[in-house]
């Protein structure tokens, strides 16, 4: 499979635009593998969906502009010269996606590295396995399949897969297996994106409306039962706002999943056995503490892979919610005397993917930006990072590299300047 060249590029990514989501032929059958897989929400399937579809929109609007050679601006050693960039195919990108939003981190990455000209082999996740059943059955029947192969298999597979020459892998996913992945690019020097995760941090000030903040962070965190990378991990809030923080807390968990999240068909489900004992033990030894404070939540069955929305407060940084990215319906809160102890805290749990902040004082929000360090920052509000034209990525162990819109093109691209 070779690299497909910059003058096919319009035609592909052509080829590769869906139409809109209530005319796509397969659109219940998409309802009812994510259904099966995650038990996800007519809500949350959109986002799965919607976003690739905005994407590839997005670089059909501006893949002229992306293409055009940049004319490089003339100096006193080059005033006879015409120097330009041009944006060239790398050659072949490997896709390797995950399990929670399986068409969206597999086809979205694939939407740059096709508009950018290269062939794509993609490795849908095993683990949402209904998902890829639908993906291997689909894929090769709307896209071209002499530029894009889809691939199948679990742990043996996949490592065959990464012992091959790759021009760029994109792999998303956590820290663990990202070390394997880059350790496999590094034998060939193949470039990688690693799209992670990490403890992503709220921090919640002090002079804050409590009804909208609560809002926007139970939508935040639970939205697909809180197996999202971006979704907020833990929640460092001013001792002040706490006592309006907590009600406020309640009633929005109520208001989005009612009494009983569980009979509710906005809430999901843990995508298998494995994870949903791996946050059952975590659940099992914060609630051992005593000085767990539970706002909500605490029940389970693991039978059903169901995990009710959990919120404890009074959590010390070194408590079982602290240990690590819980990827999943756990929301520690900390209470802090200031904006410098909860920045001390933050940078104490590594670089998240996604850092928010509540605040009405900019300064504040300065503060906490200029002195951590994460992926992206996002002020007052939730996701937005996601449906932007912006650079998208994480940095350390939350991962490298950036795509979404222009970025995404970019990095798929071999910069090659022409002298």
């Amino acid at each position: 499979m070779g690299g497909a060249s910059a003058a096919i590029r319009v035609e592909i990514a052509d080829t590769a635009a869906p139409t809109p989501l209530d005319e796509i032929p397969k659109k219940d059958l998409i309802a009812a593998a994510l259904y099966e897989d995650l038990r996800k929400d007519p809500a949350t399937i959109m986002h799965d969906v919607l976003i690739v579809i905005n994407d590839i929109a997005h670089c059909l609007d501006h893949l002229d502009e992306w293409m055009k050679p940049v004319y490089v601006k003339k100096t006193m050693f080059s005033i006879l010269d015409s120097n330009r960039i041009l944006m060239d195919p790398l050659g072949v990108v490997c896709v390797i996606g995950t399990w929670n939003y399986p068409i969206q981190l597999l086809l979205g990455p694939a939407v740059a590295a096709i508009a950018a000209g290269n062939c794509v082999l993609l490795k849908p996740s095993e683990v949402a396995r209904h998902t890829e059943a639908l993906l291997v059955n689909w894929i090769p029947k709307i896209l071209d399949n002499d530029a894009v192969k889809i691939v199948t298999g679990a742990i043996p597979e996949a490592t065959c897969l990464l012992q091959q020459k790759f021009d760029h892998i994109f792999y998303t996913g956590n820290e663990h297996v990202a070390r394997v992945v880059l350790a496999a690019a590094a034998k060939h020097l193949t470039p990688v994106t690693l799209e992670l995760g990490g403890k992503c941090p709220v921090y919640i000030d002090q002079n804050v409306p409590a009804e909208y903040v609560a809002n926007r962070l139970i939508f935040g965190k639970f939205s697909n039962t809180g197996q999202t990378c971006i979704a907020p991990d833990y929640v460092v809030a001013h001792k002040k706002i706490i006592p309006k923080l907590i009600p406020a807390l309640k009633k929005a968990l109520k208001k989005m999943y009612t009494d009983d999240p569980k009979s509710t068909s906005q809430y999901g489900r843990i995508v298998n056995a494995g994870h949903t004992a791996r946050l059952i033990d975590i659940v099992e030894r914060q609630l051992a503490l005593p000085h767990s404070k539970v706002v909500t939540g605490g029940d389970y069955n693991k039978d059903e892979r169901y995990i009710a929305p959990l919120i404890v407060y009074d959590v010390k940084v070194s408590d079982p919610l602290m240990e690590s990215e819980n990827f999943g319906p756990l929301l520690g809160i900390i209470e802090v005397e200031n904006v410098d102890e909860a920045i001390k805290i933050i940078n104490s749990k590594g670089q998240g993917l996604c850092l928010y902040i509540h605040s009405n004082n900019s300064l504040v929000i300065k503060n906490v930006i200029l002195n951590t360090r994460s992926g992206t920052v996002c002020v007052n509000d939730y996701f937005i990072n996601m449906v932007l034209d912006v650079p998208f990525g994480g940095i350390g162990t939350s991962g490298m590299g950036k795509y979404h819109g222009k970025a995404g093109f970019v990095s798929e691209c071999r910069i090659a300047c022409i002298f």
